[in-house]
Order: structure tokens, then C-alpha cells, then sequence
């Protein structure tokens, strides 16, 4: 009996590769969410404590007393905190793992340029994380407290002093992300150097606007917020010269 496959039907390999493929992608997921389980108990059981009281340091510095209002709300605090610090512990695993299923899939050069922008996106994050915590946050907790210490004792709930630390760094640290959308959109070349020169007192200006949408409603914050942002634009604007230089002088020696 004629066996009536196409020559050539690869359509078995590729289906093949695909499930290989998502297998190992099950595969790296799962070390991944053991890892961070495994962080999150680490913490939770031998540092949660400490870590809290790091965190609330703001507070304590202040002699602002900290309260429970709810019954399970220190509990939750701590469940919250030690779950963010434990994926922080497994973060390094985790990139490990994911790197070693996107690296058959890059060229080597791809690889140097992913490696790069991957710790150019964390390092800004952390940056600007730390930045809030250790300069701005303190600002902030010290207008909100002498402004309603007048008209009312502060005591503060740990589960809403928590709500407010993680919202107010998470803002900081996506904002200092700003040079990496910037690189990416001048590599789409849907933003030109010129353009971007041209356009400093608006950016300055949205950087402000920004600022006072995400900081407390006293100067001192928006303007530790603003200008930085404003400086890594201009740093920005620097970096790229430097590539679109590189980017012209290769393109003369292959022509």
C-alpha cells in the first residue's frame, strides 16, 4: 500500500519540538515557584520579624505607635512582606532558569544585549526603589504626620502603613525605568535625538505633573522625584548620542 505522506511534511517534527519545548517550560515554572515557596518560608519563619521592623523604621524613629486593629492583620503583614522578600531571596534562581530556556533561542550577540538590558532594568528598579524608601519615604511620613498631628494623635495600622510603603516605592521604581523605554523606542525609531532635545521643558514639565500625581502634596517630594527623573532623561539623551555614533561609524565601515 502507497504510503501517501508528503515528502518533506515536517509537520511531526515541529509538533514535537513544540511539546519538548513546552515541556521544558513546565519543567524551568516549576523549579521556579518551588524556588520562591522556598524563599517565602526561609523568610517568613527566620527573618519576617526583622524585616517588619526595618520596614517601620519610619515610624518607630518618630515614636509613632504602631497598631493592630484586625485580627489576622500583623499576620497578614508579615505574609505579605516575607512573600515579597522571599520571591526577592529566589529571584536569583529564577533568572537562572529563565535564562537557561530563552538561551538556546538567542544568537550571541542577542544573549550579550538581553544579559545587558536585564540588569540595566534591575538595577534602575532597584534604584529607584531604594531612593524612595531611604530619602523620599522619610520626607513624606514626616509632612503627614506634623501635618495632622494638630488636630489628631497618629496611630498607625500596620496593614495600612504596609498598603502605603509598597504603593509609594513601586511608582519609584517603574518610574526609573524611563532610559530603558526611551532605548527602546529610539531602536524602533519611534522617538529621534532631535525630537528628544527638542522636547526637554515639556518632559520637564510632565516630570513634575508625574511627580505630584505620585509623591504627597509637599515640594520637597516632587522635587526629589522630578529632578532625578529629569537627570536620567538627559542621561538618556547621552547614551544614545553615544549609539547612534557607534551605529554611524559601522554603518561607514561596511559601506
Amino acid at each position: 500500500m502507497p504510503d501517501n505522506t508528503p515528502v518533506g511534511d515536517d509537520s511531526s517534527a515541529t509538533k514535537g519540538t513544540i511539546i519538548e519545548h513546552l515541556a521544558a517550560l513546565r519543567k524551568v515554572l516549576i523549579i521556579c515557584v518551588i524556588a520562591v515557596i522556598t524563599g517565602f518560608l526561609v523568610v517568613f519563619w527566620g527573618f519576617s520579624e526583622r524585616l517588619l521592623l526595618f520596614l517601620t523604621y519610619p515610624l518607630l524613629s518618630l515614636d509613632i505607635q504602631i497598631i493592630n486593629i484586625g485580627v489576622a492583620e500583623a499576620f497578614m503583614a508579615r505574609l505579605r512582606v516575607s512573600l515579597i522578600a522571599g520571591f526577592a531571596v529566589a529571584f536569583p534562581i529564577v533568572c537562572w532558569k529563565l535564562w537557561s530556556f530563552l538561551k538556546p533561542a538567542l544568537f550571541p550577540n542577542e544573549r550579550f544585549k538581553f544579559i545587558f538590558m536585564f540588569f540595566v532594568i534591575l538595577l534602575l528598579f532597584v534604584t529607584g526603589v531604594l531612593f524612595a524608601y531611604f530619602l523620599v519615604f522619610n520626607i513624606a511620613i514626616n509632612f503627614f504626620v506634623t501635618f495632622g498631628e494638630a488636630v489628631a494623635t497618629p496611630m498607625i495600622s500596620i496593614n495600612m502603613y504596609i498598603n502605603m510603603l509598597f504603593r509609594f516605592m513601586l511608582p519609584f521604581g517603574l518610574a526609573f525605568e524611563f532610559p530603558v523605554v526611551l532605548y527602546v523606542l529610539h531602536e524602533l525609531e519611534f522617538v529621534t535625538l532631535p525630537a528628544l532635545k527638542k522636547a526637554r521643558k515639556y518632559v520637564l514639565f510632565c516630570m513634575f505633573v508625574f511627580a505630584t500625581l505620585v509623591t504627597p502634596p509637599d515640594l520637597i517630594s516632587q522635587i526629589m522625584l522630578a529632578v532625578p527623573l529629569y537627570a536620567l532623561y538627559e542621561i538618556s539623551i547621552f547614551v544614545l548620542q553615544i549609539v547612534s555614533k557607534r551605529k554611524e561609524k559601522k554603518a561607514e565601515a561596511n559601506g
